[in-house]
């Protein structure tokens, strides 16, 4: 008899989104959860590692701490970006750059954290991710489409808020739901006997435990095989996009890169998902910063220009928040590997589409980079504006399954010259 493959099942239940199906989103008066606003959709663009603001967004040519970077004029009157970034500097009228987020963590995990959450992370209480939190609280998908994606892995999941809010997570953008290709051995006729097996034991456990959890896991694991038998994961499928398409992200058919990654954003928000998560990795540059940082930035260059562009071509700019920010900031002094340590004194982060007032600066830091000059923004306050953008309003209780008291952010204001 063939062996079943247990953590193939398991994972193939893993998958994040939302609980009340064929909802449209466009119910949103009806169902009360949202406030009016502009964006629908959000796109995360993830910098792990904690990029440098000097070799981005806040550069300081022609001093000590500003090493051999050089400024490029933006869109935007009297402001530079670091010479790395043309296309976007070529499009900064598209964004709002925000040069003074400030965090108390310079810790990786703890950083990942707090930026994921808003809140510090405790043993009391798993507080649930951002995207997590839009699927609870924003109106729901009309579709088998998780409400959540993350590509490139996990960072942070739904926490106390239950696995049905937990994001469908792709390690690698060439290859999107291996785990929901059944083996060999296993039919179709087989997987359909197996999940009602899994129905009747999980509902008999829920009964003894008064416990919702098996309950909630049985409705992911016949999620994820409707998931697999329909064309669901078309989604998914960026091969049939024009060779120019990829060119325009910075990528090529076929490749597993960023461009991949954002143009299968792309079409996920079109599509319906509402938050989709985007990892990109390397920005932690303790040594050989100024080379490092080459090809770093040329991909973000190309993919996050490439995305805007793409969306607003199509015109979902306006429908889609697109946020790009990493863990902590780079510091100002050099070290002796010529790289940056970690800072998260003063860091930069780019909101575009979604109804954000484009075309600014936020914030400033002093000549030298070494702290804020005026304006300092929390990772609360950055939040709530990711929130008020898509409609969540910041000062309503929430609560968890638990029945615990959950506010969106810690007690963050949202930033309304950007709203």
């Amino acid at each position: 008899m063939p062996q079943f493959n247990r953590r193939s099942f398991i994972r193939t239940a893993s998958i994040g989104g939302t609980a009340i199906l064929g909802t449209p989103w466009w119910s949103s008066l009806a169902l009360g959860a949202a406030k009016s606003a502009k964006a629908r959709s959000c796109i995360l663009i993830f910098l792990e590692g904690g990029p440098s603001q000097f070799e981005t967004f806040d550069p300081k040519p022609g001093t000590k701490t500003g090493g051999p970077t050089t400024g490029i004029d933006t869109a935007i009157t009297g402001v530079q970006f670091a010479s790395h970034l043309p296309r976007l500097a070529a499009m900064a009228n598209h964004l709002a750059v925000l040069r003074t987020l400030n965090s108390i963590e310079g810790d990786h995990d703890r950083a990942v954290s707090l930026l994921h959450t808003g809140y510090l992370p405790t043993p009391a209480i798993q507080y649930p991710s951002l995207g997590s939190s839009v699927c609870k609280h924003h109106p729901q998908l009309p579709s088998d489409l998780p409400g959540f994606v993350s590509m490139g892995g996990m960072n942070v999941s739904a926490g106390i808020l239950g696995p049905q809010y937990a994001p469908f997570a792709i390690e690698d953008v060439s290859n999107p739901a291996p785990e929901l290709t059944l083996p060999e051995e296993i039919t179709s006729e087989r997987m359909d006997r197996r999940i009602e097996m899994l129905d009747q034991f999980n509902s008999r456990f829920s009964a003894k435990t008064q416990s919702s959890l098996p309950g909630e896991l049985t409705q992911l694991t016949k999620r994820a095989n409707r998931m697999r038998s329909q064309s669901v994961l078309n989604f998914y499928d960026v091969a049939n996009e024009e060779p120019e398409l990829f060119e325009s992200y910075g990528g090529s058919v076929g490749e597993g890169s960023f461009a991949r990654a954002c143009i299968q954003a792309r079409r996920l928000v079109e599509s319906g998902v509402r938050f989709v998560e985007i990892q990109h990795g390397g920005w932690d540059t303790h040594a050989n910063n100024f080379e490092e940082i080459q090809g770093l930035t040329a991909s973000l260059d190309a993919g996050l220009a490439g995305l805007l562009a793409d969306l607003k071509d199509r015109g979902l700019l306006d429908e889609t928040l697109v946020v790009c920010v990493g863990e902590f900031g780079r510091t100002p002094a050099i070290n002796g590997d010529n790289g940056r340590d970690h800072f998260p004194d003063a860091f930069s982060a780019v909101l575009a589409g979604g109804g954000v007032k484009a075309g600014q600066v936020l914030g400033s830091t002093n000549d030298d980079g070494t702290a804020i000059a005026n304006r300092p923004i929390s990772v609360p306050d950055f939040h709530a504006t990711i929130f008020e953008a898509i409609g969540l309003d910041t000062q309503k209780d929430y609560f968890a399954p638990d029945g615990r008291l959950l506010r969106l952010t810690n007690n963050g204001t949202p930033i309304t010259d950007l709203i």
